[in-house]
């Protein structure tokens, strides 16, 4: 039986047998101290060993447990008792067999409790006739590979829930552009431009673990595109701000907008237009004023345009707009606990 003990691990196999050839080295007295829970059954399913580890995670003793029919000692509800009883007789077959993961929780040194999560594994014991007459059963940690899927499935169900969210919103930026749209090819463009700005700033938000990105890089990103990166054209002011997911989002379809409609109707269509950004944080709202200037006669739309379109679907926001002479002035009003990262609720 001491040979049966060395089945559990081939490591600790072959220290024992370099031990033991060193002299008197008791086999059985190792295992009952091996830090891995391990016991010992006969063909009736009785204990015939079960070391300390194994002792101490059951919460059984070796008096209770001693030449005593498993099923007897450890409860198992009917279909579970035939799920493991099927088990144990596929190992008396010859087979190695593995019982599915359970988490335990293990009482540390210091008094902390540490959830490991383990798995069973049953292995044959073949006497020198080549018959099965013990089943050694051993516990294998797989906490780390249990974790590991677990962390797989969230990115996973994340990543599925995050491909659903972008869809919804490219889908409502068709619609929406299709239906302001004087021609196809107008629609073509103006689409096409808003999926450039989306995968910039789905990309950034990639790189940076999807927290949300700075009010200042967004604005930079956007602008910069819309004046070929003259940043002569334009000046930003205000403090280090990280907007949250749901803001850099919605902020970025803003200020794509604002920035295409400066290029093509305000003070980026003009030689002498200029864009002064501001932002700063008053009465528990982030406070961003967009400024354009260097233009002359400027008059109100005749028309509802995409960006007052999006304004009227984020109702969290308070938008003011004054076409001054000028140029256009947009001041944009939004509570600090949704727009700045780790200020939203979960």
């Amino acid at each position: 039986m001491r040979a049966c003990l060395l089945e559990g691990d081939e490591e600790m196999a072959d220290t024992l047998e370099f031990q033991s050839r060193t002299g008197g080295f008791d086999l059985v007295q190792a295992a009952d101290q091996w830090l891995q829970p391990m016991m010992v059954l006969d063909r009736e399913f009785c204990f015939v060993f079960a070391n300390r580890a194994y002792q101490r995670i059951m919460g059984k003793t070796w008096k209770e447990m001693e030449g005593r029919y498993f099923f007897d000692v450890f409860y198992h509800a009917p279909k579970k008792k035939v799920e493991v009883e099927a088990t144990f007789r596929e190992t008396f077959d010859g087979e190695l067999t593995h019982l599915a993961e359970q988490p335990y929780e293990l009482e540390q040194p210091d008094g902390s409790i540490h959830v490991r999560t383990w798995q069973w594994v049953q292995k044959p014991f073949f006497n020198a006739d080549g018959q099965v007459t013990h089943i050694v059963q051993r516990c294998e940690d797989v906490t780390d590979r249990v974790e590991l899927m677990r962390q797989n499935e969230i990115m996973s169900n994340e990543l599925a829930h995050r491909i659903k969210n972008m869809f919804s919103v490219i889908m409502a930026t068709a619609r929406i552009s299709g239906s302001l749209a004087d021609d196809l090819e107008g629609f073509i463009d103006e689409f096409n431009d808003r999926l450039v700005s989306m995968s910039r700033v789905y990309s950034s938000l990639t790189t940076n673990d999807w927290y949300g990105l700075p009010l200042r890089h967004i604005l930079k990103e956007e602008i910069e595109a819309a004046v070929h990166r003259d940043t002569s054209r334009y000046s930003l002011s205000g403090p280090d701000i990280t907007l949250s997911l749901k803001s850099t989002k919605d902020g970025a379809l803003i200020i794509h907008e604002l920035a295409s409609n400066a290029k093509k109707y305000g003070c980026f269509s003009q030689p002498e237009g200029r864009l002064d950004v501001r932002w700063y944080l008053e009465d528990e709202h982030l406070v961003v004023e967009w400024e354009e200037s260097g233009l002359t006669d400027v008059k109100p739309p005749s028309r509802k345009g995409f960006g007052s379109i999006l304004f009227h679907m984020l109702p969290n926001l308070k938008v003011t707009r004054d076409f001054r002479e000028t140029g256009l002035m947009v001041t944009v009003r939004s509570p600090i606990s949704i727009s700045i990262f780790g200020e939203e609720e979960a």
